[in-house]
């Protein structure tokens, strides 16, 4: 059992800092997607963010608690960035490009196998908040997926499959290979390699 008695009173933060809530989740995320769930402890944590523990249960009576939060904030973030670069004045291809280079730059980890690890760990309540915030992602790319099937930019594909396609691609660009090396030296290249499949398929272009 992780689950602690919040402490009485309300930690404060120093003046002109980030509210401490942010503060742990921003130290929190990588620290549990580098070492993993169980390698981190709350301890850990609030070392890291220069706390008492007491302090990070205040907000978080759980680790589960706190790895649940983490993970929204991250796919906010990520849903946040997606829908700024998807509006800029381009086509959907160089938009889902720049995204694809940002996305593997900013995040070097398989965020779908992370979270299926923690099924195990998490409850079912907390796994459906999770799940919310990424499909908060996908409903961004649908839409715009949607609107360019409305306008011809690309063939009459289902908005909810080529999304999903999409984010599957996304964990190529992680992938290693049998002596544990990247199958690509540098996010541009994945990211290339990434949406010519996404485009094109198996037939290059003619």
């Amino acid at each position: 059992m992780d689950k602690k008695t919040k402490p009485l009173g309300r930690p404060r933060a120093a003046q002109g800092e980030m509210p401490l809530t942010q503060k742990i989740l921003m130290t929190s995320i990588p620290l549990f997607l580098s070492r993993g769930y169980e390698s981190v402890s709350m301890d850990d944590i609030a070392k890291e963010c220069q706390v008492t523990k007491a302090s990070v249960y205040y907000y978080y009576p759980s680790k589960s608690d706190l790895l649940t939060a983490s993970m929204v904030q991250l796919m906010d973030n990520v849903r946040q960035v997606t829908l700024k670069r998807l509006s800029q004045p381009a086509s959907l291809r160089e938009r889902l490009l720049d995204i694809t280079e940002a996305h593997l730059k900013a995040i070097d980890f398989d965020l779908h196998s992370f979270m299926r690890k923690m099924e195990a760990t998490l409850s079912e309540e907390q796994m459906i908040t999770m799940r919310k915030s990424e499909q908060g992602i996908l409903d961004a790319l649908e839409e715009e997926f949607s609107k360019s099937v409305s306008s011809g930019e690309i063939g009459p594909v289902d908005a909810r499959v080529i999304a999903r396609a999409y984010t599957s691609l996304l964990m190529m660009g992680h992938a290693r290979d049998g002596n544990g090396h990247k199958m690509f030296p540098h996010e541009n290249e994945a990211a290339k390699q990434i949406i010519n499949i996404l485009w094109n398929g198996l037939f290059p272009p003619q």
